[in-house]
């Protein structure tokens, strides 16, 4: 699966630092920028406007980085979120950092035009926005890496695409947790985050994603820990979740829940 994540020049810094924790190889990483800055990461490879379809073209997952507060990197955006589309993207992803009142139109062209559009000013975490954009693009492309986040409990493609592409609003809660009964601990955690309590009941879609090592991840905790989720959730809505493995991760659970609504 060809998988990248592609930055207007305003989020570098994010790029940098989802290609810098990131432990999977297979994606590529790519920031619109007529210049390449010294002192960058070799994962990243600057391309201009015009390259920005041939690059697109091809991919099955696309995750976009921006923060839409300037009319150039609105233009950008709304080139990438066009090719997206004519290049029939399986699964696309827009993380916008934040979005100026101006430039409400372009986040709108975003969300008609992107399968999944995360709205960072819209999440109300306490995380800089870099590295919650790194544990977006973590928590998804996990489920489609088999090779470095190895399957205990896989969730089919075509229905998580469903799953993540049918709302109109999109929320995200990050969990992480280590000790006693660490997944417990880490969904209740993304459970408490605001978007997602707020939205659990009218959700038209939840999807648990718990990541762990062979040493502190068991499946009877992960089902015990999808419960409280499951019994939150809206009763006619779409409940899915996925278990991987990271070792990188030792004692320490990561869970993202993301709620579509």
């Amino acid at each position: 699966m060809n998988v990248a994540v592609v930055g207007t020049a305003n989020v570098l810094q994010t790029v940098a630092f989802v290609a810098a924790h990131e432990r999977s190889t297979h994606i590529k990483y790519f920031v619109v920028a007529d210049d390449a800055p010294p002192n960058v990461s070799d994962k990243i490879k600057f391309i201009t406007h015009e390259q920005i379809a041939d690059v697109v073209r091809g991919l099955n997952v696309v995750f976009m980085l921006t923060d839409l507060t300037d009319a150039a990197t609105c233009e950008t955006t709304h080139f990438i979120a066009d090719c997206v589309k004519n290049e029939n993207v399986w699964l696309s992803v827009a993380i916008v950092q934040s979005a100026s009142v101006e430039f409400t139109d372009e986040l709108r062209h975003l969300e008609k035009n992107f399968g999944l559009v995360i709205n960072l000013e819209e999440q109300q975490v306490n995380l800089p926005v870099e590295d919650f954009s790194y544990k977006i693009v973590h928590g998804i492309h996990s489920v489609y890496d088999d090779d470095v986040y190895p399957y205990l409990m896989p969730v089919d493609g075509a229905d998580l695409l469903d799953l993540l592409t049918c709302g109109r609003k999109t929320f995200v809660g990050i969990g992480e947790a280590a000790g006693e009964n660490p997944t417990v601990s880490a969904v209740n955690a993304a459970l408490d985050s605001p978007p997602v309590k707020n939205n659990l009941q009218h959700a038209r879609s939840v999807f648990l994603n718990v990541i762990g090592s062979h040493d502190s991840l068991l499946m009877i905790e992960a089902n015990e820990a999808t419960t409280p989720v499951y019994e939150a959730t809206n009763p006619d809505g779409e409940f899915y979740w996925a278990v991987n493995l990271d070792e990188s991760l030792a004692e320490k659970i990561f869970v993202m829940i993301i709620v579509c609504v």
